[in-house]
């Protein structure tokens, strides 16, 4: 659903351009807010974003559940926060609020993703190189608190990489 809120203003003037901290500080303030509202109508708060494309400002706000989200899920979604993001005001100028799914191939940010997720097949990109490589493509296995185990080449090679180790991490689309 997109939606903009506000007249016109270069956020750039205000502060928030190429400013990393400050979309960042939007961002968890965005969590902060939505993800109460978003758990109590059923759904898991993936991630946000407050980013810059084509132009414009956009906070994107993704959700998923188990058996997958619908157009009226983000529709839904997309009515209830959109007023409690105003009311904080914590948004200065125009943007547009994109509620949608992460998608088949979603990213995996916290622990409990990869627990959801224990059996799919995943790439993960860690940020120093284990084993002489920095880039795995394999099954999760055994996730718990501290990281998890990557089952490569049928089962042949295990991998375990702490979350801390991983810089991008995403499911893998399986036909």
């Amino acid at each position: 659903m997109f939606r903009m809120i506000s007249p016109p203003l270069r956020l750039r003037e205000r502060g928030h351009g190429g400013c990393r901290v400050a979309r960042e500080k939007i961002a968890d303030a965005a969590r902060r807010v939505a993800g109460p509202v978003i758990e109590e109508m059923g759904c898991e708060l993936a991630e946000v974003r407050f980013v810059m494309e084509g132009g414009r400002w956009r906070l994107q706000i993704f959700i998923d559940k188990p058996g997958g989200i619908t157009i009226d899920d983000c529709e839904a979604v997309s009515r209830e926060i959109d007023t409690l993001i105003e009311v904080e005001d914590f948004i200065q100028g125009a943007y547009i609020l994109e509620v949608s799914s992460p998608g088949l191939d979603r990213p995996l940010y916290k622990p409990a993703d990869y627990m959801r997720f224990n059996g799919k097949l995943a790439k993960v990109k860690t940020n120093a190189a284990i084993d002489g490589q920095k880039a795995f493509t394999g099954r999760i296995d055994s996730p718990d608190e501290e990281g998890f185990s990557l089952v490569i080449h049928d089962g042949r090679k295990i991998v375990y990489i702490k979350y801390g180790q991983v810089e991008k991490a995403r499911l893998e689309v399986e036909f």
